[in-house]
């Protein structure tokens, strides 16, 4: 009887020990709901909080212990090219979610999917909401985490040394800190250098650029390491609703139409950044609601003008724009607008000529191992496939969109209409100035923006390609001319 006390006794401890750390560590907060859609999808959850967040204070201190860790001895998370807004508590691209007592940051959508653009060089920088995040360098932020987990210097001294610097925590949460956060987050950023060290046989993405595929073939779906390289420009989340709704035929989403479902292709990512069956219900709200913001929102209107001054940079000349007008509609209308025949479809690689090593980087056994993804839940997932060709997109806001071609190769829009072998080899990514003369951003080492140095971008390297898209490469210098000014106004 005695035993069967102490055994009793002992199972109480522990179910309550266990619901009290569960209330303390893991059981979700909601965020406050509000009616800003753009605000919530630059930093509303994903439902990734548990698998990829940080405790708040472990977060915010990391740059101020490990500065010679980020690039360039920078200051701040601002130095891997995402916005922060006046007043906001975190950059764009990161949400702050409470679980038990504990807030956790985590990136979400927007991390990726940000713009930002300069007129010129004494103006800031404004952001654009769901575009692509030109400046955004995801695999510095990952190496800075996984460096500053595998420092001797993460130590639950140094760090609370900074969290008691600037916060005023009571002792229960300082204890919490020290003798569990720190340590559990130390092991997970260890976990994370682990997950990605396959990056080391690759070329750097560089910013601008992300590998998106084989991070979750290899993690998430548990698939070999295959030697694939995925790098790629991030795609902007434009008036994505009429392209998604219209039933005229498939729309590919992604690079390479690998999904077709708009609705899909929002849950899959989420999972693919943390999300997962557990988190999902309390999450479904957010990701309809980010949805609903990509259906709808738009870039802001293209500088590029004809009724502007004579002399001013943003100045096309109306007639050479109703020339690039129709020189657009022979050469480019039927895949790249709504009602052509090949719009949002997948052009097939011989024909296109571009960089095939994104497209291989998705294979079958990707596209069965994600439409059957977490054994025992069903996701419903039906609009997963494996194409061989890059996507027809649309071009709405192209005059943000630079660099050009899905792996980002070509600086310009000038380039872009010149043969191959006169693009440039080598040039510059991570400004937001916009280049007048040749549409797109600054790229050129000669005229180099003081605000961002520019990281080197070198064709040469495996999937870093610059050829094909061969339309319009063959006009004449004056007709290359208009449909260029023609391009810079979409």
């Amino acid at each position: 009887m005695r035993w069967a006390r102490i055994l009793q006794t002992l199972l109480v401890v522990l179910v309550f020990g266990g619901l009290g750390g569960w209330l303390m560590m893991f059981r979700p907060v909601p965020q406050k709901p509000g009616h800003d859609l753009a605000a919530l999808f630059n930093h509303g959850s994903i439902g990734n909080e548990e698998t990829q967040g940080l405790p708040y204070w472990i977060w915010r201190v990391l740059p101020q212990v490990f500065p010679d860790l980020l690039p360039g001895n920078g200051d701040g998370y601002a130095v891997f090219g995402v916005q922060w807004q006046r007043g906001a508590e975190l950059p764009v691209g990161f949400s702050k979610m409470t679980l038990g007592v504990i807030p956790r940051v985590a990136p979400n959508c927007a991390f990726c999917h940000q713009g930002s653009y300069r007129l010129s060089p004494t103006l800031p920088a404004r952001l654009v909401s769901a575009g692509a995040g030109t400046r955004v360098d995801v695999q510095a932020y990952l190496r800075f985490l996984s460096r500053a987990g595998q420092d001797p210097r993460f130590t639950s001294k140094r760090l609370m040394e900074e969290i008691n610097a600037i916060a005023d925590l009571p002792l229960w949460e300082r204890m919490l800190y020290r003798h569990a956060l720190i340590p559990a987050t130390r092991a997970a950023l260890r976990d994370l250098a682990a997950d990605f060290r396959w990056t080391q046989t690759r070329p750097d993405w560089g910013p601008g650029r992300i590998d998106p595929f084989n991070p979750v073939k290899f993690v998430n779906l548990g698939l070999p390491d295959d030697g694939t390289i995925g790098n790629s420009d991030m795609m902007p989340l434009w008036a994505l609703g009429p392209i998604a709704s219209d039933g005229n035929g498939i729309r590919a989403m992604h690079w390479d139409g690998l999904m077709t479902d708009l609705h899909e292709t929002v849950v899959a990512g989420a999972i693919g950044d943390g999300m997962t069956w557990q988190s999902y219900p309390r999450t479904k709200t957010n990701l309809a609601r980010m949805e609903e913001f990509i259906r709808v929102q738009t870039p802001p209107p293209s500088p590029f003008r004809s009724d502007l001054a004579p002399g001013d940079p943003y100045r096309v000349e109306a007639a050479e724009v109703l020339a690039g007008h129709r020189i657009y509609a022979r050469l480019c209308a039927d895949c790249h607008e709504r009602g052509g025949q090949r719009f949002r479809q997948p052009i097939p690689a011989a024909e296109i000529g571009t960089d095939r090593h994104r497209l291989d980087m998705w294979t079958a056994a990707a596209r069965d191992r994600y439409a059957g993804y977490e054994e025992g839940h069903s996701w419903g997932f039906k609009s997963f496939r494996k194409t061989e060709g890059y996507s027809a997109v649309n071009l709405t806001g192209l005059w943000l969109r630079g660099p050009y071609l899905h792996n980002g190769s070509v600086p310009s829009l000038r380039a872009l209409l010149m043969p191959p072998d006169q693009r440039p080899n080598t040039f510059l990514r991570g400004s937001d100035l916009i280049d007048p003369e040749n549409g797109g951003f600054r790229s050129d080492p000669a005229r180099l923006d003081p605000a961002s140095p520019g990281w080197l971008y070198d064709t040469a390297l495996p999937g870093n390609g610059n050829g094909g898209h061969l339309w319009g490469t063959d006009l004449p210098p004056a007709e290359r001319d208009a449909l260029l000014s023609y391009l810079k106004t979409l």
